[in-house]
């Protein structure tokens, strides 16, 4: 039985997962789907047990947009692209359970990979987008860099871009999924209190990085939304002095 079940919930989601880019969890809250490419699983925890819920179409949302309201203080422009992106998953029915099985911080990492997709391609074709300076400085090489960092895109987008420079120094060895911790950072006091929060699974990446800090992040995981592009102070991003890859 646990594993149709296994089966009946999360065939829908394996082709969704690493465009969620978090993680979230289902069968009522009591498993995390990571947004790495495998699955971990509990099956002794899972519910598996039919229940009847009342369910919503996304045309009509008003208790689902209540019940985001009540639970998490998650950008009210973002509910509409929360909704279609659990509708992608669920299918043309989406119930207030769908949203509890994620909770608090699983809503709240949805929101901030659907705000990230709406920066980046949500604009008129063509429009280009506003940026703000980040600086990257590498003590233990006595040198730095200064970049435009464009809203929507995380440290390590900009490492990326400019991998002839940075490269060496972030590697991204997932790909952005999470799931390993050379894109590990240190980042300024301000810019730390104008992004968003690390979910457990950041904190667990960062637990296997080097040296890890109070103000360590995941390149990955910081993007450019509003608060941290508005703010006044400068954005500093310092490089640690080595790296661990826990895929070698």
């Amino acid at each position: 039985q646990s594993s149709n079940c296994i089966l009946h919930y999360f065939k829908p989601l394996q082709s969704h997962l690493l465009w969620f880019s978090k993680m979230f969890s289902t069968c009522r809250g009591t498993v995390l789907a990571h947004h790495m490419k495998g699955l971990f699983i509990r099956p002794s925890k899972l519910d598996c047990t039919p229940s009847v819920t009342k369910r919503f179409t996304t045309s009509d949302h008003s208790e689902l947009i209540a019940y985001l309201e009540r639970t998490t203080q998650i950008d009210p422009t973002l509910h509409g692209g929360i909704l279609k992106a659990l509708k992608s998953v669920y299918g043309n029915e989406v119930s207030v359970d769908n949203l509890k099985t994620f909770g608090p911080e699983g809503l709240k990492s949805l929101a901030a990979s659907v705000e990230q997709q709406e920066l980046k391609y949500g604009g008129a074709r063509g429009k280009k987008r506003p940026s703000r300076k980040v600086t990257f400085e590498i003590p233990h090489h006595r040198t730095s860099f200064e970049f435009d960092w464009k809203k929507g895109d995380s440290l390590l987008d900009v490492a990326k871009e400019s991998e002839e420079l940075l490269g060496e120094y972030m590697e991204g060895t997932c790909g952005g999924n999470m799931s390993c911790c050379t894109c590990h950072v240190y980042l300024n006091d301000a810019a730390l209190e104008h992004t968003n929060k690390a979910v457990r699974a950041e904190n667990d990446m960062l637990d296997l990085a080097y040296e890890p800090q109070d103000n360590s992040r995941l390149g990955c995981q910081v993007v450019l939304q509003r608060e941290l592009f508005e703010m006044e102070e400068p954005v500093i991003v310092t490089i640690p002095a080595s790296v661990n890859n826990v895929w070698k």
